[in-house]
């Protein structure tokens, strides 16, 4: 079993680590509080061959949230990456009030891999706030070079949009966003239409801004997309002790129980695109939101045509659930063996 999954890693990962693919700067957006598929997400991106993490924003104002990823980074040796909280904050805890199933694990990783994170306990003061950090970020990277990865509530993204110039670029959020970001990538929305909770479930207002007004290129990765894709319950079995992400799954899930995936599989498309995995399910057309939330994907001469003309796609899976969810567990495997051997 275990020769299987390593080869099975290392052929998907082979062309992306031996060929001449550039690596992908990338900043990930996550509400890592109600959901364990954002620790997921984070454990993708650490040691990819061609991903460069330069930054996490987190879009819901838990301190444990921002605790949690500053553990699971520091565990897989990227506690140089700054983390960022929305403001303003609290302690709050996740509890499971629609099918009282599914437990908390932000604070508990927090406090239980303390000593990885750059955070001390409990502290969350050097925490930067998402739209400075964004700003600093951006300003440092070349033109059309970043990568974006939202995983959660769009606040962030709308506030950066509406941000002047500062200290680090005198440029507004809309061009600084414009001159820098290669590509947005949100889990998001229903496709062609419907109701998805990172779109309605915080601030309608934000996620409308970001979607309907975004200067560049957008994919979109619909709830659809990952709801029947289960991946991590062979971490919870087969994963090295002492693995911050395993026990997340153990506490949000149980024991050899999986989890749908729609951040992690977000965020292997912001690394390394359309791959082996996905492809682009429409050929024209751009998303909406309105003002209740709900999204409906619309011809390019709707009625509501785009402030620009950059592409936006939504993705569908060029495999099987089952296969997509194969992969997602070899390379969680394989990302968590590989730090627990230092």
């Amino acid at each position: 079993m275990r020769t299987h999954w390593i080869f099975t890693v290392a052929l998907f990962l082979a062309p992306l680590a031996f060929g001449s693919i550039p690596a992908t700067k990338l900043i990930i957006d996550t509400d890592l509080f109600s959901d364990v598929d954002d620790a997921a997400a984070l454990l993708v991106a650490c040691n990819h061959p061609i991903a460069r993490l330069i930054g996490v924003m987190i879009n819901y104002p838990s301190s444990y949230s921002a605790l949690a990823a500053s553990s699971i980074l520091g565990y897989y040796c990227y506690s140089d990456i700054p983390v960022a909280l929305k403001r303003p904050f609290s302690n709050d805890t996740f509890f499971d009030s629609w099918s009282y199933q599914l437990g908390e694990y932000a604070s508990k990783v927090a406090y239980n891999w303390r000593h990885t994170a750059s955070m001390p306990w409990g502290n969350v003061s050097s925490a930067w706030d998402p739209v400075e950090l964004y700003r600093k970020l951006l300003s440092e990277e070349g033109d059309r070079s970043v990568t974006i990865a939202s995983i959660g509530f769009l606040d962030n993204l709308s506030e950066l949009l509406s941000s002047p110039g500062d200290i680090y670029s005198s440029l507004s959020g809309h061009d600084l966003v414009e001159a820098k970001v290669k590509e947005l990538v949100i889990m998001g929305g229903a496709y062609p239409c419907g109701y998805e909770y990172n779109f309605y479930g915080s601030n309608v207002s934000a996620t409308a801004h970001v979607v309907n007004t975004w200067p560049g290129p957008m994919t979109f990765s619909g709830a659809e997309l990952g709801a029947t894709v289960y991946s991590g319950a062979r971490l919870t079995v087969e994963g090295p002790v002492g693995d911050p992400v395993k026990a997340a799954y153990q506490w949000y899930t149980g024991y050899n129980t999986s989890r749908s995936s729609w951040d992690p599989l977000t965020v292997l498309y912001a690394i390394d695109g359309i791959s082996n995995m996905f492809v682009y399910a429409n050929k024209a057309g751009h998303n909406y939101v309105y003002p209740d939330g709900r999204n409906e994907w619309l011809p390019d001469n709707s009625l509501y045509p785009p402030d620009n003309l950059y592409p936006q796609k939504y993705l569908k899976l060029h495999m099987s659930e089952q296969s997509a969810g194969e992969v997602l567990d070899n390379i969680y495997l394989y990302t968590a063996t590989i730090a627990a051997r230092g």
